[in-house]
């Protein structure tokens, strides 16, 4: 039979470990809440059906900003991107990697407000990738065809975006410049220049 001294205890025992729960709980949101940066979210780049833009509550569900974390850094971005294969998927619909560039793009741009001084990206394109720097159009066309050339070329156009071409792999592929799409250059290494931008300072990202 339980006495009136036990079922006190057990209530003060139940309080303590109610605080202390609650005092964790209160520092990790705290902390959490320190992390997320919020006021550099300027903008959504979420848009309904219709097209029209929405906001991140509107997309996702009420209470959803407070638990988005923003960029921590908008200003002086260097992004390196390896695309060494062509195809996104075993069905090929789409280009290997380009995609997560440009929703890397757009989440500066659109969504932190980053403007062209802000970011650079360095795409260094080698071994299974090599057809996307090809120009299907050019006067000395290479035997080979680009299935994504309006992708690549997209990327290519973007004046904070550099594509820069592996010329061992353009070797052994029997790639000439005249056979690119105009606006890429060229690494000497693939590899070794994945390391080297590293060391300067790029945050290397594998799609």
């Amino acid at each position: 039979m339980e006495t009136g001294y036990n079922r006190h205890y057990k209530a003060i025992c139940a309080s303590v470990i109610f605080m202390a729960i609650s005092s964790i709980g209160n520092a990790y949101a705290e902390s959490y809440n320190l992390a997320l940066n919020t006021e550099n979210c300027v903008a959504s780049k979420w848009t309904d059906s219709a097209g029209n833009s929405i906001s991140i509550e509107e997309k996702f569900g009420p209470g959803t900003m407070a638990l988005t974390r923003c960029l921590e850094k908008t200003r002086k971005v260097k992004a390196l991107f390896q695309i060494n294969q062509e195809c996104k998927n075993a069905a090929c619909d789409a280009p290997y990697a380009v995609g997560n560039i440009n929703n890397q793009i757009t989440d500066y741009v659109v969504t932190h407000g980053m403007d062209s001084g802000d970011y650079d990206v360095v795409v260094i394109v080698h071994s299974a990738g090599w057809k996307l720097i090809l120009d299907n159009n050019a006067t000395d066309k290479h035997t080979a065809n680009n299935p994504f050339q309006a992708a690549t070329e997209d990327l290519v156009t973007n004046p904070n975006v550099k594509v820069l071409f592996c010329q061992n792999t353009a070797a052994s592929k029997n790639v000439v410049l005249a056979n690119m799409i105009n606006g890429i250059g060229f690494v000497t290494a693939g590899v070794s220049a994945l390391t080297d931008l590293q060391n300067s300072g790029y945050k290397y990202i594998q799609p």
